[in-house]
């Protein structure tokens, strides 16, 4: 029974082994009338508690994949997120030129030849103006990250 609704033989040794291991420690204080009827009640509950729980891991699986990274617990996607914001914050504050010449580089990839194009500036306005946010950033973030960093690890 529990392997057919499983379709999975470890799942289905794992709810029987919980079953029967649960019958053993309550032995002396159950009271049944028929133990084809018990078992077959509690494999049933069981599977629906292996049931949920998988739903509930898979749940926290996809919740731990963040833009493409892999997280192996809850704590490193909180983290992730709280330094994601952080940096988001301080791309902000940058200046409008500079800030936009950031976002093209960094987040869509473009070179600083396509970007000197596209804003119609010269190929060293668009490094000085990336040069100046990652100096920007970095000590920005510096400071805030280090605080953060102390407080998590």
């Amino acid at each position: 029974m529990a392997y057919n609704r499983l379709q999975s033989k470890h799942g289905a040794e794992d709810v029987v082994q919980d079953v029967l291991s649960t019958l053993w420690t309550r032995r002396e204080k159950l009271e049944i009338k028929s133990l084809n009827h018990y078992l077959s009640s509690a494999v049933r509950y069981s599977i629906f508690h292996a049931m949920r729980k998988q739903l509930k891991e898979d749940e926290l699986t996809k919740a731990l994949h963040i833009n493409g990274n892999t997280f192996t617990t809850i704590d490193e996607s909180l983290k992730y997120q709280l330094i994601e914001e952080a940096v988001r914050k301080e791309i902000d504050r940058l200046p409008d030129k500079c800030k936009l010449v950031f976002q093209y580089s960094r987040e869509l990839g473009m070179s600083n030849r396509e970007i000197a194009e596209e804003l119609q500036l010269s190929s060293k306005t668009v490094e000085a103006h990336i040069t100046r946010a990652i100096r920007q950033l970095r000590s920005a973030l510096k400071s805030s990250l280090s605080s953060f960093f102390s407080l998590f690890f």
